[in-house]
C-alpha cells in the first residue's frame, strides 16, 4: 500500500487532494525519471523507486478504481487486469475500436489516438464503474502545440470534451471522479486550451528530487553502497553531505551512484570521490595535485608577468587560497558553487586578460586551461543557444553548446568571459545558475558541472561614455588618483546591472568579488619594457642562436617611446614595442635569408641584419646591435 502522509512528495500530496475533485490532471517535469514512494507492509514502511506508469498503476488501484488504463501513442491502451479490459469493453458498448490498439504492427508506427480516445471519452462519461486513465508521453501527440493539424485539434478537443463531460460514481461507501491524467515533458508542450479557464483540470508539477528527499533516498539505501552490506548505521554526517554533492540529481542518477561504487569498490567513507567520478569522469582531482611549493611562489609568478596592478594580484591570490581549501561561508566544504569567482574592472590592455591567463598557467601548468569567451559574440537574442546548444529539433541541436562542450571536456579551468557588459540579456540568466548552482543544462538534456572551475567576468564599464554622436568620452584618466579611477568605476557597474540592465540579482551575485584594474602608470610602463625586451632577446637566442643586446640609450628611448602609448595601456606599450623592434628584425632576418634554428650566425649576416635593422628602425632613432 502507498503512503500518502508529510513525507510523500508534493505532487503525490498534492495529487492525493485533487483526484478526488478534477477529471483532467496535467502531470509535468521530472516525469522520465524514476519516483520515490512509500509502502506499508505488514506494519512496516520502506522507500521503493519506480518508474512513473508503474506507480499510477499502484495508485490508482489502490483507490479502488474499476478500470485502470494505461496509454502511450506506440503501444496503445492496456489495462493491469484482465477484469479490468473486460469492464471497460462493457462500458463502451462491448466492442473496442479496431484502430485502438495496432498490435502486431511495427513498433515504430504511431498508434492513431483518437479511437483510443473515444472510448475513453464514453467511460469517462458513466456513472456505474469508476473509470481513470493515464496517457504517458502525452507530449509526443503533437508536433507543435502552437500549430496543430486538423487531427491533432480533434484529439485534444476530445480530451478536452472527455473532461467537461466526465461523471463522478457513487456508492454507499466511496465516490470518484473519473479522471483522465496526461503525463507530459513541459505543460506549453500542450494546447492552452485544455487547461486554461477549464475549472475540471489542475496541473501538478514533478520537481527532481529535493534537498531532504536527496538525504532520505543515502539513508534508504546506504547498505545497497559497496562495503556497507553489515553496516547497521549510517554516519549522521553523511546525508547531510550526500545531499549538498548531489544537488540538481535525479533518482536515476542516484541509483546510478550506488552502481559505480558497487562496480568501482568506492563505500561512502569516500564519498566526494565517488561523485565526482560520477560528474566529471575522473579518478584523481586537478586541485588535489596542485604543488603547494608552487603556490606559495604564486605572488612572485604573478608579479612576474603582472605589472603595476598590486590589488588585484592581492584579490587574486586570496581566491587561489580559498579555491585550493575549498571553503565556502556556511557550507561545511559541501558548496556546489564554482571554486571562485572574480569580476575584472578597469580600463582597456592594463592586464585583466593575462591576469586570467597567468591564473590558468599557475593552477594547471599551462595557459591554454583558460577558456575564453568573447561576449560581444553573444549580443543577439538567442545568442544563450550559442553557449548551451541549440534546442531539440532545431539545427545544430546534436553540436551542444560552446561553454558545455567545454566544461564536458575539460571541468578543472579558468572561465574568462570577456566584456560581459556586451552579452544579450538572456544569458546572464544562465549566468545565475551558474553562480549559484555550480550546474546547468545543455540544449541534450545533460548536466554540465561548474563546481571546479574559476570564473572572472571582465567589463570596460565606467571608463568612457558615448556622447550623442556615438563618440566615446573618457570617464576616467590616469591623472586621476586610483581611488577615483575605482569608485567611478564601481559606480558605473552599479548602474548599469541596476538601472540599465534592472537585474540587481546579478550584482549581488558577483558580491565583494570585484577586482578594479588601475592605469598604466610610470614607472610601471618601463617595466613592461623590459620584460617585453627581455623575451625578444630570449626567442632571439633559443630560435636564431642570436644575441640582441639593447643600451641602455636604446632603453631610454623605448621608455619614452612607451609613455606616449599608455593610453591604451600595456597593449599600446606592446605596439609600440612590435614597431620599434620586432618589425625591423622580423624585416632584417627575412631579408637576410637567415634560417630559424641556424647554429651560429656568420659575421656576414650579423653586419647585413645590424645595417637593415639601422634602417628599419631610423624613425624611432634607435641603434640595434648584434652579436654572434
Amino acid at each position: 500500500m502507498i503512503v500518502v502522509d508529510d513525507a510523500a512528495a508534493r505532487w503525490i500530496r498534492e495529487l492525493d487532494r485533487f483526484i478526488h475533485l478534477k477529471s483532467l490532471l496535467l502531470i509535468h517535469g521530472n516525469v522520465l525519471d524514476l519516483v520515490s514512494y512509500q509502502i506499508e507492509n505488514n506494519g512496516h514502511n520502506y522507500w521503493t523507486e519506480g518508474n512513473l506508469a508503474h506507480f499510477f498503476e499502484r495508485y490508482l488501484m489502490q483507490l479502488d478504481y474499476s478500470v485502470v488504463g494505461l496509454y502511450d501513442p506506440l503501444d496503445g491502451l492496456s489495462f493491469p487486469k484482465p477484469e479490468m479490459e473486460s469492464s471497460f469493453d462493457k462500458i463502451i458498448g462491448g466492442e473496442r475500436s479496431k484502430a485502438e490498439i495496432r498490435r502486431g504492427q511495427s513498433s515504430s508506427e504511431m498508434a492513431d489516438a483518437t479511437p483510443v480516445l473515444h472510448d475513453m471519452a464514453k467511460a469517462m462519461a458513466n456513472r456505474e464503474q469508476p473509470c481513470a486513465f493515464v496517457v504517458n508521453f502525452a507530449s509526443r501527440l503533437s508536433s507543435s502545440p502552437e500549430h496543430l493539424s486538423r487531427q491533432e485539434q480533434a484529439l485534444f478537443t476530445r480530451i478536452l470534451k472527455a473532461s467537461l463531460e466526465s461523471n463522478i460514481v457513487v456508492d454507499e461507501n466511496q465516490r470518484w471522479n473519473n479522471v483522465i491524467i496526461l503525463v507530459c515533458d513541459k505543460i506549453n508542450d500542450l494546447p492552452a486550451f485544455l487547461f486554461l479557464n477549464n475549472p475540471r483540470s489542475r496541473s501538478l508539477y514533478l520537481d527532481k528530487p529535493g534537498i531532504n528527499e536527496r538525504s532520505r533516498f543515502l539513508s534508504s539505501n546506504f547498505q545497497s553502497f559497496y562495503a556497507s552490506q553489515s553496516q547497521s548505521e549510517l554516519s549522521k554526517d553523511l546525508p547531510g553531505l550526500f545531499s549538498a554533492l548531489t544537488e540538481g540529481f535525479t533518482y536515476y542518477e542516484m541509483l546510478s551512484l550506488v552502481g559505480m561504487s558497487l562496480r568501482e569498490q568506492i563505500p561512502l567513507d569516500n564519498l566526494k570521490l565517488l561523485i565526482e567520478r560520477f560528474k566529471y569522469g575522473i579518478i584523481e582531482s586537478d586541485w588535489d595535485k596542485l604543488d603547494r611549493a608552487r603556490l606559495e611562489r604564486a605572488e612572485q609568478m604573478v608579479t612576474d608577468r603582472i605589472k603595476g596592478q598590486d590589488a588585484a594580484i592581492v584579490r587574486l591570490l586570496e581566491i587561489i587560497k580559498r579555491a585550493k581549501i575549498g571553503l565556502e561561508a556556511g557550507s561545511a566544504q559541501k558548496s556546489q558553487r564554482p571554486r571562485g569567482v572574480l569580476f575584472f574592472a578597469g580600463p582597456t590592455g592594463v592586464g585583466k586578460t593575462e591576469m586570467a591567463k597567468g591564473l590558468a598557467e599557475l593552477l594547471f601548468g599551462q595557459e591554454e586551461r583558460l577558456i575564453r569567451f568573447d561576449m560581444s559574440e553573444y549580443a543577439a537574442a538567442h545568442a544563450d543557444q550559442k553557449l548551451l546548444g541549440a534546442p531539440p529539433g532545431y539545427v545544430g541541436y546534436e553540436e551542444g553548446g560552446k561553454l558545455t562542450n567545454a566544461i564536458k571536456q575539460q571541468p578543472f579551468s579558468v572561465l574568462l568571459f570577456d566584456e560581459i557588459e556586451k552579452a544579450h540579456g538572456s544569458i546572464f540568466d544562465k549566468f545565475l545558475q551558474i553562480l549559484d548552482d555550480g550546474r546547468l543544462t545543455d540544449g541534450k538534456g545533460e548536466t554540465v558541472y561548474f563546481s571546479e572551475c574559476i570564473i572572472i567576468f571582465t567589463s570596460n564599464l565606467g571608463t568612457f561614455a558615448l556622447n550623442d554622436d556615438n563618440r566615446k568620452t573618457a570617464l576616467v584618466s590616469s591623472e586621476q588618483p586610483y581611488s577615483q579611477v575605482k569608485e567611478t568605476i564601481l559606480g558605473a557597474i552599479r548602474h548599469h546591472f541596476n538601472q540599465v540592465l534592472g537585474r540587481p540579482e546579478i550584482l549581488n551575485r558577483f558580491g565583494e568579488n570585484f577586482v578594479v584594474f588601475d592605469f598604466i602608470r610610470p614607472p610601471v610602463d618601463e617595466l613592461i619594457v623590459d620584460r617585453l625586451v627581455g623575451q625578444l632577446c630570449s626567442s632571439l637566442k633559443e630560435q636564431y642562436g642570436i644575441e640582441f643586446q639593447v643600451s641602455d640609450s636604446v632603453y631610454q628611448t623605448l621608455y619614452q617611446l612607451s609613455k606616449g602609448y599608455l593610453e591604451h595601456g600595456g597593449r599600446g606599450v606592446r605596439n609600440m614595442i612590435d614597431a620599434a623592434l620586432i618589425n625591423p628584425l622580423a624585416t632584417a632576418l627575412f631579408d637576410s635569408n637567415y634560417e630559424k634554428n641556424q647554429q651560429q650566425a656568420s659575421q656576414a649576416v650579423i653586419k647585413q641584419l645590424q645595417a637593415m635593422g639601422d634602417k628599419q628602425s631610423q624613425r624611432f632613432n634607435l641603434q640595434l646591435e648584434f652579436t654572434e
